[in-house]
């Protein structure tokens, strides 16, 4: 079980994402692999109790926000690491962001509550998502897919098919070897 003092990791969150606001630039390669590698140390952390950083939490936040690539990627990574850990890192992350910064992290957190067929509080959490951006794309989606009663076990089939070249997107992988 995580302990998570929330209202004091968001202050410092909020400073961390207001120094690196601006900074961050979605076509760098190196900085992207090193958020997904970041990404996947963080979860293997919170397996051992421990929360990631302030910093790390304001780059995942602001690179969700500027790189699609960097959002789907969380969302298909339910095929490499344990999806309560995943779950556990996402809602730590949800808790100390802002509204405004949250928006993907919020709408990837309904897809694995969707998967783990907690159906109903998806809906319920994706319509909050929408209440605070009712123009998101991904969660407009989502919505309709919900709403078709999408069987939740396609949702391990849909990110199998996208996360392989996601990677490729973000490593820039060629496949002409």
């Amino acid at each position: 079980m995580i302990d998570l003092d929330a209202e004091f990791m968001r202050e410092d969150v909020k400073l961390e994402i207001n120094e690196l606001d601006g900074k961050y630039n979605p076509l760098d390669r190196d900085t992207n692999v090193r958020i997904v590698e970041d990404i996947r140390k963080a979860i293997d952390n919170i397996a051992d109790g421990v929360i990631p950083s302030a910093q790390h939490i304001a780059e995942v936040a602001i690179a969700t926000n500027e790189n699609l690539q960097i959002r789907d990627f969380l969302m298909g990574l339910r095929l490499e690491k344990d999806t309560n850990y995943i779950g556990t890192y996402l809602s730590v992350i949800g808790n100390v962001i802002t509204k405004d910064k949250c928006i993907p992290i919020a709408t990837v957190f309904t897809t694995y509550l969707y998967e783990a067929e907690e159906m109903e509080y998806a809906k319920e959490f994706l319509g909050k998502v929408l209440e605070n951006n009712p123009d998101y794309p991904l969660a407009k989606l989502l919505k309709r897919v919900y709403d078709a009663q999408f069987p939740a076990s396609e949702m391990r089939e849909m990110a199998i098919k996208l996360h392989d070249s996601i990677l490729e997107n973000i490593y820039e992988v060629s496949n002409d070897n």
